[in-house]
This record gives C-alpha cells, sequence and structure tokens, in this order.
C-alpha cells in the first residue's frame, strides 16, 4: 500500500472512436518489487517496462489507452514522467513507463484499455457525403507503404464495393501538423493512393475510386498532444455516388 498519494493524475495516450469493437483491460502498478526497478532513483532517465499479453488475441491490431491513477512520490520531488504504450500486436503490447531528472517515484500505476474496431457500414448509412474513418489502416512511419495489419480492415473496403456496384468513393488521406506543409501534403496523397492501389488490386474498377490528400488541412482534433496528432493522421473514405 502506498504510504503517501501525491498526485491523481489521468494520461490518454490514444483516442478513437468506435463501432463494432473488441475490448480488454487491465491494471497495472510499478514500484520496488518489480525487477529493475529505478524509477525511486534521481539521475538521468529511468525506464520500467512490462509485458502486457491479451488471453484472447484480437483480430485486428488494437489500439492502446493508459491512464496513470497514482502516483507515489518522494517528498519535494518534481513530477516528471511518461507512459506509453509499444510495440503494440493484435497478442499485447509494451507497457513503458519513463521518469527522468530528480524525480523519484517509489510507485505508480493506472489502468489501460484495449479496442480494435471493425468497419461496419449499414445500408442507411450508404448516403452521398458519408465518411467513414478507416481505423485499422496503418503506414510504414514517414512512409506511404502499407502495413499487413491494413489487410482485414481494406479487404472489408473492397467487400462493400463488390456488394455495391454502383458506389463510387474518394479515399482521402490526412496528417497531423508535424513537418513542412508541402511534405504532408504529398505523404498524405501517397498515402490515399496506396490505400486505392491495394482496393484495386482486390477486383475493384479503378475508375470507382478517387483519391484526394489533404495534409494537415482538415484535422478532427488539436494537434497539441501525442493523442490529438494519433487522430488526426488517418485515411477516410466518403461516398460520391450511390
Amino acid at each position: 500500500m502506498l504510504n503517501k498519494v501525491k498526485y491523481f493524475i489521468v494520461l490518454t495516450l490514444f483516442v478513437a472512436g468506435f463501432s463494432i469493437a473488441q475490448t480488454k483491460s487491465g491494471d497495472f502498478f510499478f514500484d520496488k518489487s518489480i525487477s529493475g526497478y529505478t524509477l525511486d532513483k534521481n539521475n538521468g532517465d529511468r525506464v520500467v517496462e512490462k509485458e502486457i499479453t491479451f488471453s484472447v488475441p484480437f483480430e485486428s491490431k488494437p489500439q492502446i489507452y493508459v491512464s496513470i491513477t497514482v502516483v507515489d512520490a518522494a517528498n519535494k520531488t518534481k513530477i516528471r514522467y511518461s507512459a506509453e504504450a509499444k510495440a503494440v500486436s493484435r497478442d499485447g503490447f509494451i507497457l513503458k513507463v519513463t521518469s527522468w531528472g530528480d524525480t523519484q517515484l517509489n510507485g505508480i500505476g493506472g489502468n489501460w484499455f484495449a479496442h480494435a474496431e471493425k468497419l461496419e457500414i449499414k445500408k442507411e448509412e450508404i448516403a452521398v457525403g458519408t465518411t467513414f474513418q478507416l481505423n485499422n489502416v496503418y503506414f510504414d512511419f514517414n512512409k506511404a507503404t502499407l502495413l499487413a495489419d491494413s489487410y482485414d480492415e481494406l479487404d472489408r473496403v473492397a467487400k462493400f464495393l463488390q456488394d455495391n456496384t454502383k458506389v463510387e468513393i474518394e479515399i482521402s488521406g490526412h496528417t497531423d501538423n508535424v513537418g513542412a506543409d508541402k511534405y504532408n501534403m504529398e505523404l498524405s496523397q501517397k498515402r490515399a493512393d496506396a490505400t486505392k492501389t491495394y482496393i484495386v488490386s482486390k477486383g475493384i474498377a479503378a475508375i470507382r475510386i478517387t483519391t484526394k490528400g489533404y495534409g494537415k488541412t482538415k484535422p478532427l482534433t488539436s494537434n497539441a498532444t501525442d493523442a490529438g496528432r494519433e487522430q488526426n493522421r488517418r485515411v477516410e473514405f466518403t461516398i460520391l455516388k450511390n
């Protein structure tokens, strides 16, 4: 049990809306009982990591929320720490907590929440102008190379177009505000084009799909935080004709 709780802090790392989703959650606590725990020191950067394994794998790569709910800190110490989920896969992820400077954390704990969405389009949603966000489309960092984790989501888009042969769509790419405007516009266009190329490879006529890169011009939320920038980096498609 903590002797002294200095702060109550909630830190959200990833945010996204969801429709049909697999969800899992759990809690964690790091203190001196954990092998290799160094967050109670006060010199340089210190890191503690823990592998979180899902009891049942997700059907697609999930997004992760992490919240820090309790911090037990030494007296007169400044609170400097970060928490992140890394190496996320369908089977689990690595929870990484870092502290730096003169911060001395006797213990730190919180909760994690994971969810993976499935794209589902209802008949009443197939109206001209309706936009669908593709939450499970991933690219190499700063590149337009699709990752294999994207295929299930894009296969659903291809199936939707196969089942609705009159529908035409625009695929749009979006970035956060990090980097030059021209670079972001070009990257978003290349990512939209790569998404189209994959869907066309599944037998969809290229004439039914247009692409547009919007760069940073249409953010969903503020770019002031990592979570906001994560939301703004996305691919969407909009119904142009039904």
